[in-house]
């Protein structure tokens, strides 16, 4: 088992306080000094957690002023050609989130998830079923996350973590670094997209199917996430050839 580095564990950690709403998009951060001492880790550690949160466009420096948690207006549509989880383009639409509700367990896929995952037909693979809430009980989006066995075995189903990308990274050592994706407009009826509407049929939903593989190019990953429109902006820059 690999475990978490320091500074990611700190950089996990703030995530969770900006979520709670302790920062505000917008504020000036405390200094470095007192920042080190909240998580209990040195000023160097807390610097290389800000490069990270730096590198995912979390938090901004000015110099000689301070470093920011960015504005939600500042910042960009999802950009469809950078791979992210789906807990930071909860964040980056400037959403509080909440609560989670999910389901785990062992199921037979499909062909095109077994295909997907590189399993053979008929043998058992880990699914979650997860719906994501706002602090007001809203909901943001559904997800099916299908999985090989052997890689869901650190898998705690009373203790989901936020983020799937970050226990592949911090759990099993792997790296998910690409993926190839497929977006969709749900059928009203689809299991998935009934699961997220709920009572709210006139709820616009947007889809998301993804195959998600390593630093080696071996999938580990299928995923399907239906989002609500109206809650997410996504963009994708277009090159015109010669």
């Amino acid at each position: 088992m690999k475990r978490m580095s320091s500074s990611l564990r700190a950089k996990e950690e703030f995530m969770v306080m900006c979520r709670e709403g302790i920062y505000q998009a917008g504020e000036r951060l405390p200094s470095e000094t007192k920042m080190a001492q909240h998580f209990g880790i040195s000023r160097e550690t807390w610097r290389a957690s800000l490069e990270l949160l730096r590198r995912e466009g979390i938090i901004y420096s000015k110099h000689g002023v301070g470093t920011f948690l960015m504005e939600v207006s500042a910042k960009a549509e999802n950009d469809l050609t950078r791979l992210c989880a789906i807990s930071e383009m909860i964040r980056q639409a400037g959403i509080a989130e909440g609560r989670s509700s999910y389901t785990t367990g062992l199921t037979i896929p499909s062909s095109e998830v077994a295909s997907a995952l590189g399993v053979k037909s008929g043998i058992n693979v880990f699914y979650v079923n997860r719906t994501r809430y706002t602090k007001s009980g809203d909901p943001i989006c559904c997800s099916m996350h299908y999985m090989p066995v052997y890689l869901a075995d650190e898998l705690d189903p009373m203790h989901m973590p936020d983020s799937l990308f970050f226990y592949f990274e911090n759990r099993k050592g792997i790296f998910v670094s690409r993926s190839s994706a497929h977006i969709l407009i749900p059928k009203h009826d689809d299991p998935l997209a009934v699961q997220l509407r709920g009572e709210q049929q006139d709820m616009q939903i947007l889809g998301m199917e993804q195959q998600h593989f390593d630093s080696r190019g071996n999938p580990v990953l299928y995923t399907i996430d239906y989002l609500r429109s109206e809650i997410f902006n996504f963009s994708v820059t277009r090159i015109r050839e010669k």
